[in-house]
Parts: C-alpha cells; sequence; structure tokens
C-alpha cells in the first residue's frame, strides 16, 4: 500500500488498527489498538488519539465478550486501577500512515495513561464501539452493520482530519479487505467475489438522516441520507 499522504481519504479499520506506531527516531512504540473520536459541536466525529494497550483491544472483541474480557483485565490489574485505561498517542503527531503509523516525534515520552475524566467524557468515543454497530435502514438489509468509517486528510499535511462516511452493509468489519477501494483492486477474481458478497454495502455521508446513537448502539439512516455503492 502506498503513502496515505497521495490520497484524499483513508479507512479507519483497514489502514490504521493494528498497525505499528513507530516513532521519528525508529523505534518502536506500539500498535494501534483503537482510536479515540471526539464529537465535535457540528455533530461531525474528529479523530483526537491513538489507543494502545489491552484496555484499549480487549472492547474491540464485542459487547459482551469484550466487556468479560475487560473485567478480567481489571480484576488482575485491581492493584494498579489507572492501568484499566488505555495508554494515549495524540493523533496531531500521526506524520503518515502506510504499513505502519509513524509518528512526527521521537517515541520517548510519547504515550501517557488517559485520565478518568477523559474516559468519562460523553462527547467521546471509539471506533472499536462504532465497528459492528447495527444500522437501521429501510434502503439496507435488516443485519446491517458499521463495516468501516472513512475519513478526510492526509497525515503529516495541513488540514483537520474528520470522519464523512460510514461503510454499511452486511458482514463483519474488515471483510472487504480494502477491495471495494479502486486503489487496492488486488487479484481480478478474488476482488470480483469479495464486491459481489458485498453487494448490499453502501457508503452513506454523515449529515441530515444519519443519526450514530452511542446511547441506544444503533445508528439510524433516514430516506434523505446521501447512498452510495463502494468504490475507492
Amino acid at each position: 500500500m502506498g503513502s496515505l499522504a497521495e490520497r484524499e481519504g483513508y479507512d479507519v479499520g483497514l489502514h490504521l488498527l493494528d498497525r505499528q506506531i513507530i516513532g521519528s527516531d525508529d523505534r518502536l512504540i506500539g500498535k494501534v489498538d483503537d482510536v479515540e473520536l471526539l464529537l465535535d459541536d457540528d455533530g461531525s466525529l474528529v479523530p483526537t488519539a491513538l489507543l494502545v494497550g489491552l484496555p484499549a483491544l480487549l472492547p474491540r472483541f464485542g459487547r459482551h465478550l469484550g466487556a468479560r474480557l475487560s473485567g478480567a483485565h481489571r480484576l488482575v490489574r485491581a492493584a494498579a486501577a489507572d492501568q484499566a485505561l488505555p495508554l494515549v498517542v495524540g493523533f496531531d503527531i500521526v506524520d503518515d500512515v502506510s504499513s505502519e503509523v509513524r509518528l512526527s516525534e521521537p517515541a520517548y515520552g510519547l504515550l501517557h495513561r488517559m485520565s478518568h475524566e477523559r474516559a468519562q467524557d460523553p462527547r467521546r468515543c471509539r471506533v472499536g464501539s462504532l465497528l459492528g454497530t447495527p444500522v437501521r435502514c429501510d434502503a439496507l438489509p435488516r443485519r446491517s452493520k458499521v463495516l468501516d468509517l472513512r475519513l478526510v486528510g492526509a497525515p503529516g499535511q495541513p488540514g483537520e482530519h474528520r470522519v464523512t462516511a460510514l461503510l454499511v452493509g452486511p458482514g463483519r468489519p474488515g471483510a472487504l479487505f480494502g477491495y471495494d477501494r479502486s486503489s487496492e483492486p488486488g487479484p481480478a477474481v478474488v476482488a470480483a467475489v469479495i464486491q459481489w458478497l458485498h453487494r448490499h454495502a453502501r457508503v452513506v455521508e454523515l449529515g441530515p438522516g444519519v443519526d450514530v446513537d452511542h446511547e441506544a448502539g444503533e445508528v439510524r439512516i433516514g430516506p434523505e441520507a446521501s447512498l452510495e455503492p463502494l468504490r475507492g
């Protein structure tokens, strides 16, 4: 995969999650176990941090299994309650994303523990909590879910990153393997099979008609929303 600095947008699950994080001094910091999002005043979602460690990874195993694993981790770490929260790397120092996430600063001292106040901020959520979220939409199959989140902005370039669209449809997050993007076509036969399996998936732009309800744990898409076929 080429540098995302040359792209007009990228997908969080496909291009960020589980990538190694490397400082400007070529030292390994960890891997992207989740990404923190901030709900802006205009209703948009803005990435604010890369999250590192088991407290970020375990909840991604699903609402039920993830909760049990996180609970077990908290019991094991009961003597160090602060370690029940993930480590944080500010998204503003992400310099490039390719097969790894490159930062603009040296590795030493970049990681810090998330504060309890930040963790309890109702304006903040995680990508992992949105992936797999049920989608209610008359124009989509009943079992549709959020498959990925599409960001605009190029790492290391001027301008703010923000989530502009959701990839939705039946199936599981990550099952597209990037074959929905013309920039990553892969073997033609495999691409054709995956695109056929996900023929009902759509890209929905965030805006009027799209309600991301964190409390209810679902995304509601109305008839006025923009639904487009998958494409790169």
